[in-house]
């Protein structure tokens, strides 16, 4: 499941360059599921995007540990 999202995600952004794309789970554990699948691989991520979570009404950047309840991804900029 995660990696068709990511797969998704891949596609949308190589053809809208400038976007942000908001992922949250329709349920706190799909959310937890989704926070688990970012840090795994946060590495990789952070080659090709800036991601934030969103923690008590606020955008911040990603780190591991924090139960955000919404996430928000753009791809770097080359």
């Amino acid at each position: 499941m995660l990696a068709t999202i990511v797969s998704a995600v891949y596609a949308f952004t190589d053809r809208e360059k400038d976007v942000w794309v908001y992922a949250t789970g329709n349920t706190p554990a799909r959310t937890r599921l989704y926070r688990m699948g970012i840090t795994k691989y946060i590495d990789e991520v952070r080659q090709n995007f800036e991601v934030y979570g969103l923690l008590n009404g606020e955008w911040e950047f990603f780190e591991k540990d924090i139960d955000y309840t919404a996430f928000l991804v753009r791809r770097n900029k080359y």
